[in-house]
């Protein structure tokens, strides 16, 4: 007996494995456990020990468990997150301080920094997510993140437009393992219920983020004898804190609920079983070409994609140069600073009440989604046209275009709940941040200096990205709505403890949500 366990009706099958070519979840449940596919199946040993005893975690110990991760886990991924945004937009908060005519830079140079950014960001996309699947996820992410605060500090010596570009393409290709590798995360700690909200509290981190960049701006603005430039402050101050916090990870962070020291031997089988009971498994460490396969002629896949083109292209506008969008509507420098914290208020808001319905209610993903972007379409068209004199209510209008953080994020809990196959999760996210490096390189080219100080073709961009994102979130969720009506109709409708245990088995082999015949998709 573990813990207070509930006893479930004992199945009347054995625990197997999964051979290449016989990818039926009744196969996996005919199949003896090799020893490979215990070492590859993370958590394979913990699910059995449920198995063979008949066990079922019960709400009260599911809660208990979810606290400790809350606890030690959240506030990582969390921090983690928000030092990857900080970094990344500290080129925001240069802007403010001359860092521009200090380098002695011409016409669109400086969106250059933030595009190449991206370009690094794509190259390290895949390889990054390949290095968690295969190694400790604490000690890649601490590697890395050591790394990339010590190049947001050599920042601060570069003087040339060249020297800088090299720069800003290797801090994006570290910082490529944050928001990819922290989606494919959060599967692994969380059920399915859980993921949105927690999800969705790390993703926050891009608005706590900004407030606290804002701040630390502000500050270095009132350095009244400064010994070097203003702007060469931000990234030696950005810089030494996430080097600083790369050993919090490499001492603190567990590879999974397996090796999580705070966990008790009881408490892990739970939070494997616990995981489990979404069908999509924890961690596989083998890469299987057959799912990377099966993700390229997913629908799934290409409509994320294009959802992702569309949503960052907005991004790649706001986060480089929200700062002198606000500065143009009238307000002073550290003004800006300041309305731009703001905005991130809002972005904070929007993120944590999406999470909270889709915690709260069932099957709101796509709905939320869809409000969201909708919000966004609003907010770009008064951004786009509304007279110069309404600054206040431009502003306004500003401050919502961060709903757009909702979608994009609502995008990456899809993935989490509904791709299973740890290969093809992780391709399936590396695809979706494909396009999220593609739009992030193109948006800041429509900021247009001889368009300031409303750069119209910015504000167009962004109302044309959010259309086209809301109606891929919404093709999304009709076709997965379609798959669960066929699967219903075709093998009926997954109410059995029996069949739903057969689901979390099946999940637990590796299988992918194809494969699976008792998946079903969370909409």
């Amino acid at each position: 007996m573990v813990g207070s366990l509930e006893k479930a009706p004992s199945p009347a099958y054995d625990a197997g494995s999964l051979h290449d070519k016989e990818r039926d979840p009744e196969k996996v449940l005919e199949t003896p456990t090799s020893e490979s596919d215990s070492e590859a199946n993370v958590g394979l040993h913990e699910f059995d020990v449920a198995k063979q005893t008949g066990l079922r975690v019960t709400p009260e110990e599911s809660r208990r468990v979810a606290r400790k991760i809350d606890i030690w886990i959240l506030p990582m991924l969390c921090v983690c997150q928000g030092l990857s945004i900080l970094d990344k937009s500290a080129l925001n908060y240069g802007n403010l301080y001359g860092m521009k005519r200090a380098l002695h830079l011409t016409g669109d140079q400086y969106s250059w920094f933030a595009s190449v950014f991206y370009i690094g960001y794509l190259v390290g996309n895949y390889p990054d997510g390949w290095l968690l699947q295969h190694y400790p996820s604490g000690k890649v992410l601490a590697i890395t993140t050591f790394i990339w605060g010590t190049i947001v500090l050599t920042t601060a010596a570069c003087t040339n437009f060249a020297g800088t570009m090299a720069n800003r393409f290797f801090l994006g290709l570290l910082e490529a393992i944050v928001t990819p590798g922290m989606t494919i995360l959060t599967a692994i700690w969380y059920t399915q219920n859980e993921v949105p909200f927690r999800s969705l509290i790390w993703y926050s981190f891009n608005g706590w983020s900004g407030i606290f960049g804002g701040f630390v701006a502000y500050g270095i603005g009132h350095i009244s004898h400064p010994a070097i430039d203003l702007w060469k402050y931000v990234f030696l101050i950005l810089g030494a804190i996430s080097v600083s916090y790369s050993f919090v990870l490499w001492f603190l962070f567990p590879d999974s609920p397996v090796e999580a020291r705070f966990l008790t031997e009881e408490e892990k089988i739970i939070a494997v079983k616990r995981v489990a009971e979404g069908k999509m498994g924890v961690k596989n460490k083998k890469f299987k070409w057959y799912q990377v396969q099966e993700a390229l002629i997913d629908p799934k896949t290409w409509l994320l994609f294009v959802a992702s083109i569309a949503a960052q292209i907005p991004n790649g506008v706001i986060s480089n140069f929200s700062t002198i969008i606000i500065k143009g509507m009238g307000f002073t420098t550290l003004q800006s600073t300041l309305l731009d914290a703001a905005s991130s208020g809002v972005q904070i808001f929007g993120l944590l009440s999406a999470g909270f319905i889709c915690m709260r209610f069932k099957n709101m993903r796509v709905i939320t989604m869809a409000a969201g972007n909708i919000t966004c379409i609003i907010a770009a068209a008064c951004l786009t046209y509304l007279p110069s004199h309404q600054q206040w209510n431009r502003l306004v209008a500003f401050w919502f275009t961060q709903f757009q953080s909702v979608g994009f994020s609502l995008s990456l809990v899809m993935i989490s709940n509904n791709v299973g196959g740890f290969t093809k999760r992780t391709f399936v996210t590396a695809v979706t941040f494909v396009g999220y490096c593609v739009g992030n390189v193109i948006g800041p080219h429509f900021i247009l200096d001889s368009e300031a100080p409303r750069y119209t073709a910015g504000t167009k961009a962004m109302f044309i990205g959010y259309v086209i994102k809301t109606v891929a979130h919404l093709a999304l969720g009709l076709y997965m709505l379609w798959s669960n009506i066929r699967r219903d109709r075709e093998q009926g409708k997954v109410t059995s403890p029996g069949d739903q245990l057969k689901g979390e088995e099946a999940g637990m082999h590796d299988l992918t949500e194809w494969e699976n015949k008792f998946h079903r998709y969370v909409l």
